[in-house]
């Protein structure tokens, strides 16, 4: 029998919720991770007030992230109809004082009632959407009635992204930062095994031009990974430490972040 990966197995040091304290088990599977990078001025217009661009050499980046997951709340099981879903989202990458982080841009679902669900339960920006993302021999196709589809075929050889490297600057984060109307910038922290990758074949023109999904350049990825799958625990959405209310008359419901 083989052992079921631990989700506490790789965290920084104190980014972690206390798995006593994790609030949401998440299977994720089948995961294509596609990058771009982009210019920091064309992110932080699309950023709530208190975050700014994550960059790596000058350099911001967005990510589509497909996956097919499977979720439950901690205390219940898995509920047939609630528990198993497609996702697909949109994140960039972000900064709150010294706490780096993602912050999704869109996310959407397979799962109506499960999407409804999350926007009750959490602050992310789950939407429903119809998509189809299937096994096609060595590969994977991928639809959607919003998007133009895609068609993808994971390397064989698996690796663990080197510590420094923009692979593991992209893959390797711990943090969801997102906004409430009372409180400003919430994060949840997350804790999982280390990322194990592979490359990707992009299956279609090479000179393809459009946009995958909306959110995305409409261009090519600048570089793209495959994961057969984690296991996770989320912990609670909370209001970030060091928030300060700017003294704005114009917009008192703004926030800065400060501290570590």
């Amino acid at each position: 029998m083989t052992a079921r990966p631990t989700v506490t197995g790789h965290r920084p040091v104190g980014d972690a919720p206390d798995p006593s304290d994790w609030v949401w088990s998440q299977r994720w599977r089948d995961l294509l991770f596609l990058h771009w990078r982009v210019a920091p001025d064309d992110v932080r217009p699309r950023l709530p007030y208190g975050l700014e661009p994550d960059t790596r050499d000058g350099t911001a980046w967005v990510s589509l992230v497909l996956f097919r997951l499977k979720l439950r709340r901690r205390g219940l099981p898995f509920l047939p109809g609630l528990a198993s879903m497609t996702e697909v989202n949109v994140r960039t990458y972000v900064r709150c004082g010294e706490r780096a982080g993602v912050y999704f841009l869109s996310i959407h679902a397979d799962n109506a009632v499960a999407a409804r669900l999350a926007r009750w339960l959490t602050p992310l920006p789950y939407r429903s959407a119809r998509m189809t993302y299937r096994r096609r021999g060595r590969g994977f196709a991928f639809g959607a009635s919003a998007s133009a589809g895609l068609e993808f075929v994971p390397g064989v050889a698996r690796r663990t992204p080197a510590g420094e490297s923009v692979d593991a600057w992209l893959l390797e984060r711990y943090r969801a930062f997102d906004r409430t109307v009372r409180s400003g910038p919430v994060c949840a922290t997350v804790a999982h095994p280390r990322w194990v990758v592979r490359d990707v074949e992009m299956i279609g023109p090479s000179d393809r031009t459009v946009t995958l999904w909306p959110g995305t350049p409409t261009r090519p990825p600048d570089l793209a990974h495959f994961a057969d799958g984690v296991d996770a625990r989320f912990g609670r959405f909370a209001p970030v430490g060091g928030i300060q209310p700017m003294t704005n008359d114009a917009n008192l419901s703004t926030f800065t972040c400060s501290g570590g």
